[in-house]
């Protein structure tokens, strides 16, 4: 190296220290360049789409699972039990902050947007532990407990009316048999037997073939009870048999 390579760096060295001196010493006579901020006296407020601590909202969480089978670093886990409407009761619902990179697919993703990015970005800890956020507060075991009684208690309830439709649809089968007309009852004939023998024999019509065969009885046949009574006086009536066999 020779002696005109030595000069030149330390030429170097002096107009680069100046350059930079320049500019310090610009901002430290000037009063309006502020550049420091007292932390925590005063804090910087991000901007509207700056991603912070991550919130979710359990009343709106549906607990479909989206956002812990979207996050890279599993950040996020929950758990949820069927209740007795048939939807999702979100038991536990936890995010490890200190894991998490904000990268936030998990928002992009949420159905019903319960979960957002919030401004806050203090959360300074020697306990990993306090990085983890708990959303539901009460404990996951007493919810699963309570949500089972009241799954039973509905399903018994499904029961008994079940039990009482089914109990309500026989009586009502019942009563409508019970109110359908039977069949028409069968005449007797209740008149007395000595008026069943006076009354008139019924001449019951003969058959066109019969007819045909036998006009003489079929005309014998056809007469009426008046005729045959007048038949029958016209007679001569027999004279008394004595006794002994003779006649008068």
């Amino acid at each position: 190296m020779g002696l005109k390579d030595y000069l030149y760096d330390i030429w170097e060295a002096v107009a680069t220290t100046a350059k930079g001196m320049r500019v310090t010493a610009r901002y430290g006579v000037d009063p309006r360049e502020t550049i420091t901020q007292e932390y925590p006296e005063m804090r910087r407020e991000p901007s509207e789409r700056f991603r912070g601590f991550l919130f979710n909202d359990i009343k709106k969480c549906t607990s479909c699972t989206m956002c812990v089978r979207v996050c890279p670093v599993d950040c996020i886990s929950l758990e949820a039990v069927r209740g007795a409407d048939k939807k999702m009761v979100l038991a536990s619902y936890d995010i490890d902050i200190g894991r998490c990179m904000y990268c936030g697919l998990c928002v992009e993703v949420c159905p019903p947007k319960s979960l957002r990015h919030t401004s806050g970005y203090e959360k300074a800890s020697v306990d990993r532990g306090e990085l983890i956020l708990h959303f539901v507060h009460e404990d996951a075991n007493e919810i699963k407990a309570r949500v089972a009684k009241q799954v039973a208690e509905a399903e018994k309830a499904a029961k008994a009316a079940e039990a009482a439709k089914a109990k309500a649809e026989a009586e009502k089968a019942e009563t409508e048999k019970s109110a359908k007309p039977g069949d028409p009852p069968k005449e007797t004939n209740s008149a007395p037997s000595e008026q069943r023998r006076d009354a008139p024999p019924m001449i019951q019509p003969a058959s066109p073939q019969a007819a045909a065969a036998n006009p003489a009885k079929e005309d014998a046949e056809e007469k009426t009870p008046a005729e045959e009574a007048k038949g029958e006086r016209g007679k001569p009536e027999e004279p008394p048999k004595k006794e002994g066999g003779e006649t008068p």
